[in-house]
């Protein structure tokens, strides 16, 4: 039986509780148990409450695992342990009698060196290297992480295998006869720093006087929102600007399939599922040149990659997207294809059951 030990879940706060349940849901039911302090009623899943939960999140699991994690094994007969790290996950200080496989999403190395105010995350940094080396195999979602892992935390490469987040055809595919909105863009995520939304609003202002009917739509919502909005307002941007707010998951393929182009201007990713998805739908994505997302993109060919901060790069690339139908259509079919070839669940299913020893 193997345990998969998670702060996030279902409901999923984040990317890290998505991509887990999205990948327990396609295990094998009977072999599998899911600890998480999540309310929910799926049939394998255990609810577990660290004290202090709600104040110190991860924090107080990864306490709570630490002094419990033994008996839970010896309770339902684990054999198998795999546990989800990283910022917001959780943290291992003990070897066990059971062999590991840790889940990392990406590293507090990336967060605390890539975002400038977070560069107090770096306290986590020691405790994050004692999981990793606790563990008998460390899965990660990118290239880049990977190469944190060898070279700052000095991860043995023969312990590492790439695996990254999956993308169900069904779910995100192009929709036959849908219109797009004349140039159009989307940008989807949580509204902080981090994802880069202030950077693209920068680079509106350029797009805007190439093209005035340029229209950006925002899906997501956070902190920053209020913040974002008072910015269009100031500087002239709201006909050209809408905030759509959480837009559910059922309809995301529906958005991806109304726009001309996904823009993800993040500071950096842990994988960036924007991409794929967009891909997979046949929308044409231009991405920032950082973590993970230059690995998911070959500029160009596939979509277009842009330093962060480079607000004139950005403004160039997307007039230049925006007016030329054939470089759409050549993104869209190359997107397409890599999303079917690199991402489709099944070979990354097969990863990650070869690696936890399941079947």
């Amino acid at each position: 039986m193997l345990g998969i030990f998670t702060d996030d879940f279902y409901p999923f706060i984040g990317g890290m509780g998505r991509y887990v349940h999205e990948l327990t849901r396609r295990l094998p039911r009977g072999r599998v148990r899911i600890f998480s302090p999540c309310r929910n009623h799926i049939p394998n899943h255990v609810r577990v409450e660290p004290a202090l939960h709600r104040r110190l999140q991860n924090l107080s699991y990864s306490f709570w695992l630490h002094r419990h994690i033994e008996r839970i094994i010896d309770a339902y007969r684990l054999t198998r342990i795999n546990i989800h790290c990283g910022p917001g996950g959780l943290f291992l200080l003990r070897s066990l009698h059971v062999p590991v496989i840790a889940t990392c999403h990406h590293t507090y190395w990336q967060q605390s060196h890539r975002i400038p105010s977070q560069f107090w995350k770096r306290v986590f940094i020691p405790f994050e290297k004692q999981t990793y080396r606790n563990a008998d195999g460390v899965l990660c979602q990118s290239p880049d992480t990977e190469d944190v892992l060898t070279k700052r935390y000095g991860i043995d490469p023969a312990d590492i295998a790439v695996n990254p987040i999956g993308i169900d055809p069904g779910q995100f595919h192009p929709i036959e006869g849908s219109t797009k909105i004349p140039e159009s863009l989307l940008f989807v995520g949580r509204l902080g720093k981090r994802k880069g939304v202030d950077f693209l609003l920068r680079s509106m202002h350029g797009v805007v006087e190439k093209m005035p009917g340029v229209m950006l739509y925002i899906g997501g919502s956070g902190k920053g929102q209020r913040r974002l909005q008072k910015y269009v307002h100031k500087h002239h941007l709201s006909e050209n600007v809408t905030f759509l707010g959480h837009i559910p998951g059922n309809r995301m393929n529906e958005w991806y399939n109304r726009v001309n182009c996904v823009v993800v201007p993040s500071m950096f990713e842990g994988f960036g599922l924007t991409v794929t998805e967009a891909m997979a739908a046949g929308t044409p994505v231009i991405a920032t040149q950082v973590d993970s997302l230059r690995n998911l993109i070959a500029d160009g060919v596939d979509g277009s990659l842009v330093p962060y901060g480079n607000v004139r790069m950005l403004g160039q690339r997307i007039c230049s997207l925006l007016s030329d139908p054939e470089k759409q259509a050549a993104f869209s079919s190359k997107g397409i294809e890599k999303a079917k070839r690199r991402y489709a669940w099944d070979g990354i299913i097969s990863v990650f059951m070869r690696d936890a020893k399941i079947g």
